[in-house]
C-alpha cells in the first residue's frame, strides 16, 4: 500500500480539491456549450418541480394551438363560402324578375337560365370540404352532402326527382277541371261554390265579400266548404263581389268578379241578365273562368312551392306538426290509369323520393356536430349542414324555379310566371326578417372565429410567459458563466502551480 507523503490513505486534500475544481470548469463548460444550467432535472434543485409543471403547460398550450390551426382553417373556409352564398343568394333574387318573362325556343325563360348557374354554383359550395372533411355534412364530415342537380331535378327509375313531384302535385291541386278542386252550380238564381271534398289540395274557400246590391250571400265553414251567391234582384253596374280563396302554400287570392258596366271594371266581369237568374247564370260563367284563371297561375305557382318544401324541407321536426308526412308525396287515386286530379291524402315519400341532402340529419343542433376545444374550459361549435333553412330556402326556391314548364303550350304562361318569380323571390328573401339565414349562420361563425383568434391570443401570451420561466430556470447567463468559468480557470492554474511545487519539496530543498 502507497502512503503518501501527507499521511493517510486517501487522495491527497490538495489533489481531491483540484479534481473538484476541474469538475466545476467541465460543467461550467457544459453549460457554456448547451445553454442549460444541468442535463437532469436533479440538478435544478427545488425549481424542478415548477419546472415540469410549466412544460406540462408548454404541451396542453400546444395541443390547443394546433386544434385551433384545424379550426381556423376550417372557419376561414365557412367565412369565405358564407360570402359567396349570401351574393349567389343575392344574384338569385335579381333573376327572379317578375318583369322578365323572356321564352326561349326551349321553352325556358332567361330568368330559369340565370337561375340554374346560380343553383349549380350554390350547391358546389355546399359540397366544399376541406382535408377531406365536408364542411356542410354535420356529423357525416365523410360523406358528400348535396346531390347532383340533374339528379335532384329528375331522378331515376326508382327514386322520384323534383319535376315529378311537383307534377303529381300539380295535378292534384288543379283537380280533373283544372280549376282548383271546385265545383260551382246554379239552382235558379244561387250560385254555389264549393270545395270538392275533405282533402289538402286545391283552393279552400276563406271568406266572400259582396258590394253588390240585391245579392244575398251565405257561406259554410264545412269542411268541405260551401258559400251560396243569390241574385234576389239586379246588381248594378260597377259593383262587384270578391271572393277570398287559401291556396296550398299559405297565401291568398283574390278573385274579384264585376258587374260589367262601371267605371274601372275589374278583370273579369258578368253581364246582368234580363232576370237575375239570368244574372246568375252570367257570375257562374265568370266564376268559372276566375277559377280556371286562377288555377293555372296562382294556384299552380303555390303548388309548386309547397311540393318544393315538402322534397327539401328533410330537416327533423321538434315538435313534430300534426300529420306531417316527410317528403310528402300525393297518393294517387286507384288506377289504372293512376290519377293524380282526383287524389286525397298525402303519405310518406322517403322510400321513392331523391334525397337531396345525403349528410348528417340527426336531432339536436348542428353547430354542435364540430366542436373544438381551445382552451382548458373553454370548447366552440361550428358544425353546419346543407339542410339547415338558410341553405335550403335558396336551393329549393331557385330548383322549383328551374323545374317550372313556361312552355308555349301552357296557357296563361306570362302570368304563371309572375306569380312563380314573386314566390321565389319571397323565399330568398323571407319577409319581415332582418338578415338572410345565410347571414344569420354566418354572423355565428364569425362569432366563433372571434373566440378562437382570443383563445389563440391568450395562449400565445401564455407560451411566452412559460418559455422564459424555463429558460429562467434551466437557462444560463452566458456573461456571468463565462466570468466564472475564467475566474476558475485562473484558480485551476495556481492550483496546479501551487500543488506540483509541494508535490517536488523535499527536506533538502526545504533545509
Amino acid at each position: 500500500m502507497a502512503i503518501n507523503p501527507y499521511g493517510g490513505y486517501g487522495l491527497p486534500r490538495q489533489v481531491s480539491y483540484l479534481t473538484n475544481l476541474r469538475t466545476q470548469m467541465d460543467d461550467l463548460g457544459r453549460q457554456l456549450g448547451t445553454n442549460l444550467k444541468s442535463d437532469t432535472y436533479g440538478g435544478l434543485g427545488s425549481e424542478r418541480v415548477l419546472d415540469l409543471s410549466l412544460k406540462q403547460q408548454l404541451s396542453e398550450l400546444g395541443v390547443y394551438k394546433q386544434t385551433i390551426q384545424i379550426a381556423n382553417l376550417r372557419l376561414d373556409t365557412l367565412d369565405k363560402t358564407s360570402e359567396r352564398l349570401e351574393a349567389i343568394r343575392s344574384e338569385g333574387k335579381q333573376a327572379a324578375d317578375r318583369n322578365n318573362f323572356e321564352l326561349f325556343g326551349n321553352g325556358r325563360t332567361s330568368s330559369q337560365s340565370a337561375a340554374e348557374i346560380s343553383l349549380r354554383e350554390f350547391m358546389a359550395h355546399l359540397n366544399t370540404d376541406v382535408g377531406g372533411r365536408y364542411l356542410f355534412s354535420g356529423k357525416a364530415a365523410d360523406t358528400l352532402p348535396v346531390q347532383s342537380l340533374d339528379h335532384i331535378l329528375d331522378g331515376d327509375g326508382n327514386y322520384a326527382g323534383l319535376k315529378t313531384v311537383i307534377d303529381e302535385y300539380n295535378q292534384a291541386d288543379l283537380g280533373p277541371l283544372d280549376n282548383g278542386r271546385m265545383t260551382t252550380s246554379r239552382t235558379g238564381s244561387q250560385v254555389t261554390l264549393a270545395e270538392d271534398g275533405t282533402h289538402p289540395f286545391g283552393f279552400k274557400i276563406d271568406s266572400v265579400a259582396s258590394g253588390a246590391s240585391n245579392v244575398t250571400v251565405n257561406q259554410t265553414a264545412g269542411p268541405p266548404a260551401s258559400l251560396d251567391v243569390d241574385f234576389t234582384g239586379q246588381p248594378e253596374p260597377g259593383q262587384a263581389i270578391r271572393v277570398f280563396l287559401t291556396l296550398p302554400d299559405g297565401s291568398q287570392s283574390e278573385l274579384t268578379l264585376g258587374v260589367a258596366g262601371g267605371e274601372d271594371d275589374p278583370d273579369i266581369t258578368f253581364q246582368r241578365g234580363a232576370t237575375p237568374d239570368d244574372t246568375a247564370q252570367f257570375f257562374k260563367d265568370a266564376l268559372d273562368t276566375a277559377l280556371s284563371v286562377a288555377a293555372g297561375t296562382e294556384l299552380k305557382a303555390a303548388s309548386s312551392i309547397r311540393a318544393g318544401e315538402a322534397f327539401f324541407d328533410t330537416a327533423p321536426k321538434s315538435p313534430v306538426p300534426p300529420g306531417y308526412q316527410p317528403m310528402a308525396r300525393v297518393v294517387p287515386s286507384a288506377g289504372p290509369p293512376v290519377d293524380f286530379s282526383t287524389a286525397t291524402s298525402l303519405r310518406d315519400g322517403t322510400g321513392d323520393t331523391v334525397s337531396w341532402y345525403t349528410g348528417d340529419n340527426s336531432a339536436g343542433d348542428p353547430r354542435k356536430d364540430s366542436s373544438a376545444r381551445v382552451d382548458e374550459n373553454l370548447s366552440v361549435n361550428y358544425g353546419a349542414r346543407a339542410n339547415e333553412d338558410g341553405y335550403r330556402t335558396v336551393v329549393q326556391s331557385l330548383a322549383v324555379l328551374v323545374a317550372a314548364d313556361f312552355s308555349a303550350g301552357q296557357p296563361q304562361n306570362d302570368k304563371f310566371y309572375q306569380e312563380m318569380a314573386q314566390r321565389v323571390n319571397d323565399g330568398l328573401t323571407p319577409p319581415g326578417a332582418e338578415a338572410s339565414g345565410i347571414r344569420q349562420n354566418h354572423m355565428e361563425f364569425a362569432s366563433v372565429q372571434r373566440t378562437v383568434k382570443d383563445a389563440e391570443g391568450r395562449h400565445r401570451v401564455a407560451e411566452g410567459a412559460a418559455k422564459a420561466m424555463i429558460d429562467g430556470i434551466e437557462g444560463i447567463n452566458k456573461e456571468e458563466v463565462s466570468m466564472q468559468l475564467l475566474t476558475l480557470r485562473n484558480t485551476l492554474e495556481i492550483s496546479y502551480q501551487a500543488t506540483s511545487i509541494t508535490l517536488n519539496m523535499s527536506l533538502s530543498k526545504y533545509l
